[in-house]
């Protein structure tokens, strides 16, 4: 189960190949043609990043990024949140200290870093470490309130994104084969998925959402609780719940953080017991489903976004279709079905070209506001610049 933080050792079977492959980009300095983004705040960041298929050939990259989402989605219960970055750190480049919780549930970097040969100092991912301030602390420093987590090559790191964290300045080479190099992005969850067996996918996501809108009462007097758990169900032929697995879980208060809490402990066994208590369809052999639960529980309707257009319905189609990978490259997962456009990945939905309008519907998600907010905002505006585009 994963809390707090996370670290998988020889994460990548391919992960030699991913190191040569940028070695031969930025090798020779005078045949290197990355477009690399200088990303610098001097109060809180410097750094550079660039997109990873501008260093990784396509079939490379698309076998790390399977091997990524089913890791994720086998051990966490997540997914990752769009394309990661890839960053390249250098003498005098540093990350100050922040949060990340708008962004996602977890944090990962992934390094393909030659650590224990390593010609700087610094660089290692820096987690604030949980406390309440007390008299009772003398003269506390290091890592009594911080932990230093080295950035190994092919280690998966993760990280609760509530956490403070950053990485501290590096002091070294300016060669970019001697710097830290490291995929960075973040997991969240995704709508309830099944991920083994014949329950179907539908019938099994309506049963989650009255799951959701039952803890509504009970949770009541946990307000204080927050996080995000993801349960692993496994699921009989009848429909009755077998087992309940937690694959990660990051409930706090803000009192007590990650140390023992009762209020904690209660919401925890509340939602754990009322996931056992789940019935769902019956189907033609066990199953396996992955759903999230986030506390507090967030806005339970779904998501639905309806623009005007004034072009014709199946030249959209045609231009959205066309568009996918753009799509894509926010985060989606998108097939084409018949007339509409299904949606997998961050949430499931569809997307509908109508007469006069595009209906987007979706999943209410187990995300904070803001997140929420996000993810509605993106779409409206890609689908604006679609309807404007048939005008």
């Amino acid at each position: 189960m994963i809390r707090r933080q996370h670290v998988a050792a020889d994460f990548f079977p391919e992960a030699e190949a991913m190191r040569a492959a940028y070695d031969e980009k930025v090798g020779n300095a005078y045949r290197q043609a990355i477009e690399w983004q200088y990303f610098c705040d001097p109060r809180m960041y410097t750094y550079l990043r660039t997109a990873p298929q501008q260093v990784f050939a396509q079939p490379l990259w698309r076998r790390f990024d399977r091997h990524m989402r089913q890791w994720c989605m086998e051990h966490a219960g997540l997914v990752p949140t769009g394309e990661p970055n890839l960053h390249l750190m250098v003498n005098g480049c540093t990350l100050g200290l922040h949060s990340d919780f708008q962004n996602g549930t977890l944090g990962f970097v992934y390094s393909l870093t030659r650590w224990e040969s390593r010609k700087f100092a610094g660089g290692e991912t820096l987690l604030m470490r949980d406390g309440v301030p007390s008299y009772r602390k003398h003269h506390v420093q290091g890592e009594v309130l911080y932990e230093l987590v080295p950035a190994r090559f092919n280690q998966l790191l993760l990280f609760d994104d509530r956490i403070v964290h950053g990485t501290p300045t590096i002091q070294g080479s300016m060669d970019p084969l001697e710097g830290r190099i490291a995929l960075v992005g973040h997991l969240r969850a995704a709508s309830p998925v099944v991920t083994a067996g014949p329950l179907d996918e539908a019938a099994a996501r309506e049963v989650i959402a009255g799951f959701h809108r039952s803890l509504a009462q009970p949770l009541k007097p946990f307000k204080e609780v927050q996080g995000v758990t993801s349960l692993r169900l496994a699921v009989a032929a009848d429909g009755r719940v077998e087992s309940v697995e937690v694959l990660t879980d990051n409930f706090v208060t803000a009192q007590s953080g990650y140390e023992a809490d009762d209020d904690v402990a209660a919401a925890r066994a509340l939602v754990l017991d009322a996931a056992a208590k789940l019935r769902f369809p019956g189907a033609g052999g066990p199953s396996k489903l992955i759903a999230p639960v986030l506390l507090p529980l967030p806005d339970l309707r779904p998501v639905e976004i309806v623009v005007a257009h004034a072009g014709q319905a199946a030249v959209l189609h045609e231009a959205l279709k066309a568009q996918l990978k753009e799509v894509e490259a926010l985060g989606f997962r998108v097939e084409v079905q018949g007339d509409s456009f299904a949606v997998r990945e961050p949430l499931a939905g569809t997307i509908r070209i109508e007469s006069h309008r595009i209906v987007a519907f979706f999943d209410a998600p187990m995300w904070v506001p803001s997140q929420r907010e996000h993810f509605q905002a993106a779409l409206a505006e890609k689908l604006g610049m679609l309807a404007r585009y048939a005008g």
